[in-house]
Order: C-alpha cells, then sequence, then structure tokens
C-alpha cells in the first residue's frame, strides 16, 4: 500500500488562473498541456466562496472540457471562485482521442470514490480529490459527463432536496434520483456539500456541448444558487430505476435482425428509444432459446427484475409494460463492461 501512495505523491496537479495561450488552440492541445490528473483554478469575483466542476472521469465524454476550454479561452470571470477537476487524461489521449473510456486494464475512475482508496492510482486520485472538496467547502458539487449513447441531458442524483433541484435545474430538465450505489462521485453527496452528475447527451453532439457551456455559464456567473422557497422549474422526475445488464457470460450482438452465435441481439436504433416511452409492442431486440437468463434488470439490492419487466415472444425480446428507458449505449464494450440501459415504470 505504501509503495502505491509514494509512487503517485502528487496525484492531483494544480494550474492556478490559466491563460488562453497556454490552453492551445482545441481540446486536444489542452488535454496536452495538463500534467495527468488536475485542478484548475478560476479566480472569481467574490474569493470568499468556490463551486466545483468534476469532468473527464471518463475519456470519451469531452463536453465538460469543451466548454471549460471555451469559457477560460473567452476570459469568463465567474461570480465565486471555481475549481475544476480534469481527471481521465491519460484514457482520452489513448488514440484515436477520447475515444477511450478508461484505459485497459486500469479501474474506472467512477467507481473509485468510495473506500478502500490506497489500493491503486484510481482510488489514490478519488480519495485526493475528495479530500480537496472537504477542504475546499464548495457550494456545490458538479460532475459533468456525456451520455454512452445518443439521447437528451438529464440530472442524477442520490439524495434529493431543494438544493439539488436548484442545481440541476441549471443544466436540464430531467431529473433521475437513485438507490443504486456503484462508487460514484454523486453518492458522496451531503448537506453540507450537495454534489449532481450532469449527463450533457451524447458526446461529440453539438447539442450535447451546448448543455454543458450553457449550464456551466450559469452555474459559474449565478450569485446565488439556491433558494430557500420551492420554484416550479418543470423538472420531469424519475425514482429509483432499475440498470439493465447482461448477467453471467453472456454474447451480446446489435443488428437489424437475430446475430448468429449471439445471446441477444438488441435492434441497432435502440439508442433511439432513450427517454422515450416503450410499450409492450415495442421491439428491443432477439432473443436465443434459454438466453433471457442472460438479462438481469437489477435494483439496489441486486435482485433482478428483468422477468417482471421483459419478456421473449417467437424469440422477439419486448418490455411486459410502459416504459421509459434511458442510458441505452450501441456501444457493446460499454453494454458489455457497463450496462445495456437504465429503466423506469412510464
Amino acid at each position: 500500500m505504501n509503495d502505491i501512495r509514494q509512487a503517485h505523491p502528487q496525484p492531483i496537479h494544480h494550474w492556478h488562473s490559466p491563460q488562453g495561450l497556454e490552453l492551445g488552440d482545441n481540446i486536444e492541445q489542452f488535454l496536452r498541456a495538463l500534467s495527468g490528473p488536475v485542478r484548475i483554478t478560476i479566480p472569481g469575483v467574490d474569493t470568499s466562496r468556490c463551486r466545483v466542476l468534476v469532468t473527464l472521469l471518463h475519456g470519451n465524454e469531452p463536453s465538460g472540457l469543451v466548454a471549460l476550454h471555451r469559457l477560460i479561452k473567452e476570459g469568463f470571470r465567474p461570480a465565486v471562485d471555481i475549481h475544476c477537476y480534469v481527471i481521465a487524461r491519460e484514457a482520452a489521449l489513448l488514440a484515436p482521442c477520447f475515444s477511450h473510456r478508461l484505459v485497459p486494464g486500469k479501474r474506472d475512475y467512477n467507481r473509485c470514490f468510495r473506500p478502500p482508496f490506497d489500493v491503486d492510482e484510481q482510488g489514490i486520485v478519488c480519495g485526493r480529490l475528495l479530500d480537496e472538496i472537504r477542504a475546499l467547502q464548495p457550494e456545490a458539487v458538479v460532475d459533468m459527463h456525456n451520455t454512452s449513447g445518443e439521447g437528451p441531458s438529464f440530472g442524477v442524483s442520490t439524495s434529493y432536496d431543494l438544493r439539488h433541484d436548484d442545481i440541476v435545474s441549471l443544466f436540464t430538465d430531467r431529473l433521475i434520483i437513485t438507490s443504486l450505489r456503484l462508487g460514484s462521485i454523486m453518492e458522496t453527496s451531503s448537506e453540507a456539500i450537495p454534489v449532481v452528475t450532469i449527463e450533457c447527451g451524447g458526446a461529440f453532439e453539438a447539442a450535447a456541448d451546448r448543455v454543458a457551456y450553457e449550464g456551466l455559464q450559469r452555474f459559474f456567473s449565478s450569485e446565488h444558487l439556491f433558494s430557500n422557497v420551492q420554484r416550479d422549474y418543470g423538472i420531469d422526475m424519475y425514482y429509483n430505476p432499475l440498470r439493465v445488464e447482461m448477467h453471467g457470460a453472456g454474447v451480446l450482438a446489435y443488428g437489424d435482425s437475430h446475430v448468429p452465435g449471439s445471446d441477444i441481439t438488441l435492434k441497432t436504433e435502440i439508442e433511439h428509444h432513450n427517454f422515450g416511452r416503450v410499450t409492450p409492442e415495442t421491439l428491443l431486440g432477439w432473443v436465443s432459446p434459454g438466453a433471457m437468463e442472460k438479462l438481469a434488470a437489477f435494483d439496489a439490492t441486486r435482485s433482478n427484475h428483468s422477468r417482471e419487466f421483459y419478456c421473449e415472444r417467437g424469440g422477439v425480446l419486448y418490455p411486459r409494460f410502459n416504459q421509459k428507458l434511458f442510458m441505452i449505449t450501441g456501444n457493446p464494450a460499454i453494454a458489455m463492461s457497463d450496462c445495456l440501459w437504465y429503466v423506469v415504470p412510464d
């Protein structure tokens, strides 16, 4: 354990008040200018208070970095001090740039925000990040991501009060309240320091970059983030989604018909159902004989509800009732290593 700590004496570098010329002309040059995981500090008008942005926890989710680079280049002056953490630089730089969620063989940073922290470099970075946030005592923390597939923006929180509502409303009009615990940074949210995740939409989509840029402008420039009264933001709320996964050593494919050799084939355009309603007549994919056991829909206790939510009719996969799906991915590597989608009854 001590050897790991000594190998990473300064797991997060600090960069104060970067200037436009230092940042490069694009986000790849910006990324190469960083020294590993970094905290970038942008002084505000009121230096007695601060807020925190965490972005690029996954190397293939660049919208937060795109927005941050643009704001700094524009000379944006925030209302309070802003501390911006850019983490998965190494994964993002793997060729082609911004194509890898994580470095092969290493842990996902956004699964490392729970002890023990001193088991590997990802744990050490996440432990230090949490230590720094506790020392900074920010008014709020925004963890910014892109979704793994096409779809609209939304916020996610593991706890809910008016302050979480206030933060999410700066970015989007959808909020998911989840009881699932995976080791993500939003699980550290507390009464003292609210933490929300913002999913801007699909990576490299202009709409997602716009959500990140305009939302961060509001998050950085609002003199006061919170109201003491309920405000009607028109936010759609989704509670306690299930996490749909391939269970066991299943074989997953995507196609316009059943792919021979696969246990489950999801239809090619399944990402188009993100935040849309699916019904018992919506064809989701195709299932090989006996392969329904390879599909799981886990709740927070890891109880499997797949048979309650999905059925197979004539080798075709259908929902049992009206549902909302989100975080659907068409990337088989992410689908197998993480999940197929999340679901709530509609």
